[in-house]
């Protein structure tokens, strides 16, 4: 029986992998990725055993790599962040068992950006949090809307991932929803591509939240009214 390690790489620095994360790709007879992530690991690892495709081509990739595990290799394919956050991991375990293929599966867990961005902004999620995709392939317009409501108005702080979709729509909705709960002085952090040498980060409000500021590769983090913004722009939550 072949294994496929389903793993999980951050934002795709090799410094943020976790040390079993980097064991196990070296160990492995041949890892899939995206080209995006290839060109950030491609110095570390044998360029032999990496085989990397184009980024939208995502079920493809999983399908190759199911493939590859089950001719008895050792096999990983990399996803950014968290791969059972919005991740590949339910595509990888979903077509093994469609497939019935003799391939083990076994899920290695990455930093997701609500972690990592978090970090970079402060200390915003201390308390409850939620996270909500506003991709269009995950939900639909009518359930995503029923979920901000029942969110936004618990007071809990909100990220949101994949809000660049077509004129930012389900995001303006998004806002539109959060602006019926929270006053408009509530803090709204920013990071804009995490983990790429253009990496940014942007502390605002929900009164002067511009939407020029977003793109395919940001994480918007909504807090709570019990949220506070140090003099060194950290932002917190009051503890106590």
């Amino acid at each position: 029986m072949g294994k496929l390690y389903v793993i999980g790489t951050g934002n795709g620095l090799y410094e943020n992998l976790t040390i079993k994360a980097d064991r196990i790709i070296k160990n492995s007879e041949l890892v899939f990725c995206d080209e995006k992530l290839y060109e950030k690991i491609k110095i570390y690892y044998s360029s032999e055993k990496l085989i990397f495709n184009d980024y939208n081509a995502t079920f493809r990739r999983c399908c190759n790599a199911i493939d590859a595990a089950s001719n008895h290799n050792i096999v990983s394919i990399l996803g950014s962040g968290d791969t059972g956050i919005y991740g590949i991991a339910g595509i990888v375990l979903k077509e093994v068992e469609n497939c019935k293929k003799e391939v083990e599966v076994e899920i290695i867990p990455g930093i997701t950006s609500a972690l990592s961005g978090a970090a970079m902004l402060g200390a915003p999620l201390v308390k409850d949090f939620a996270i909500i995709s506003l991709s269009e392939n995950f939900t639909t317009r009518d359930e995503l809307i029923i979920k901000l409501n029942n969110i936004a108005k618990t007071d809990l702080g909100i990220v949101f991932y994949s809000p660049c979709n077509k004129n930012f729509d389900n995001l303006k909705i998004a806002i539109e929803v959060i602006f019926k709960y929270r006053p408009v002085e509530t803090i709204i952090g920013i990071v804009n591509n995490m983990g790429y040498s253009n990496q940014e980060i942007i502390i605002t409000n929900l009164e002067k939240f511009d939407y020029e500021k977003i793109n395919s590769l940001s994480t918007i983090f909504i807090t709570s009214n019990e949220t506070i913004l140090t003099k060194n722009k950290k932002i917190i939550k009051k503890l106590y």
